[in-house]
């Protein structure tokens, strides 16, 4: 994907979003716990790369599960064999799997009791398996440790639970353990966050894959600090602000538009009325913004190349190479960091990516 020797291309789901040069991309020192307060993403250099030594060949095992699953292989059947029957053996049972049929995105998801002693002591945690977008080309996959109804339930309310499939995930994926036991990023936390009782919850494992990458989101959710993100193998190419930043961005981008007459091809007559009509309404264009539903922003914000390049201009870029950790706040809705990834090269890489809670 590398343009020249400085520079990669930027592609995702198709669309072509220009270039950038990763030695522009945040050089300078930030005070992180200021930085984490105005909802700004925080890299941290190179804080795992002697975590990976330690953990390569479960990093190995795990690129191999994501190349089994892409071939078709079931979650449960390859769970059900070592290595990953002999971490599960006596501390998870297994209840079966299955696929949501209304989830297009979703691969399969597998159930398991934890227990001690034949005992049952925590009920019905999951791994969720499924594709990170609909885009065809994209071998992007996630698995993601979590229990009970998805989306209906407050996880935050039940830290028993929740801590068990936290531990799932340390069976499945041992090299969690470049985050859960990294005493520099436990200091990093503490200092930002004021605690050091720190504890990694609600497990995503992700493979980015060339094609593929997340849309701009977020991950704000009740009792949650903020996440870290950890990238195990590969480079990931991020673009990460706080969400009022966002908005005053789009607003910005739409009145250059309009004021220019130069609207991208790609939004129609017919978008430009609805974004113009938005950027003059910042409160609907939140409420907009956080329906992850609109159509016209979805595509400005993710699939038009001034309007990324504009975000990179304006300092919200982040290249998160092997090794680095990467912090988003996610505290409240109002300065939660939005984010997005692109894989950069032609290899797909595996990151981490746990929510912090500190209660």
């Amino acid at each position: 994907m590398a343009s020249n020797a400085r520079h990669f291309a930027l592609k995702r789901r198709g669309f072509s979003l220009g270039t950038v040069n990763p030695e522009t991309i945040f050089l300078n020192e930030i005070d992180a716990p200021a930085a984490w307060q105005q909802g700004r993403a925080i890299l941290l250099k190179g804080i795992c790369l002697e975590s990976l030594g330690d953990q390569a060949h479960h990093i190995k095992q795990s690129s191999e599960l994501h190349a089994d699953i892409l071939r078709g292989t079931e979650g449960d059947e390859l769970f059900a064999a070592p290595p990953y029957s002999v971490r599960l053996e006596g501390n998870f049972e297994p209840l079966g799997s299955s696929s949501y049929e209304g989830d297009d995105q979703e691969i399969e998801t597998i159930v398991y009791d934890a227990v001690r002693a034949d005992k049952t002591i925590a009920e019905d945690l999951w791994i969720k398996i499924s594709w990170l977008s609909f885009y065809e080309h994209d071998e992007s996959l996630r698995f993601r440790f979590s229990f009970g109804e998805d989306w209906a339930e407050d996880v935050a309310a039940d830290k028993m639970r929740q801590q068990h499939a936290a531990l799932l995930t340390d069976a499945i994926f041992p090299e969690s353990r470049c985050i859960t036991e990294n005493a520099a990023l436990a200091s990093v936390l503490s200092e930002i966050l004021g605690s050091r009782q720190i504890r990694f919850v609600e497990r995503i494992v992700y493979f980015n894959a060339p094609e593929g990458g997340a849309y701009l989101h977020h991950d704000h959710e009740r009792g949650h600090a903020g996440v870290a993100y950890a990238q195990l193998t590969g480079d990931t190419f991020w673009l990460a602000l706080g969400r009022e930043q966002l908005v005053q961005e789009i607003i910005e981008f739409i009145a250059t538009c309009a004021s220019t007459e130069s609207w991208p091809a790609g939004i129609s007559r017919n978008a430009r009325g609805e974004l113009l009509a938005l950027s003059g309404d910042p409160i609907a264009l939140v409420m907009e913004l956080e329906s992850f539903a609109n159509d016209a922003l979805i595509h400005l914000i993710n699939e038009e190349l001034d309007f990324v390049q504009q975000l990179i201009q304006h300092g919200h870029g982040q290249y998160v190479r092997c090794g680095d950790v990467l912090l988003l706040p996610q505290e409240n809705a109002q300065n939660c960091c939005w984010h997005s990834v692109f894989c950069v090269g032609e290899q797909t890489g595996q990151a981490l990516s746990f929510a912090i809670r500190t209660n």
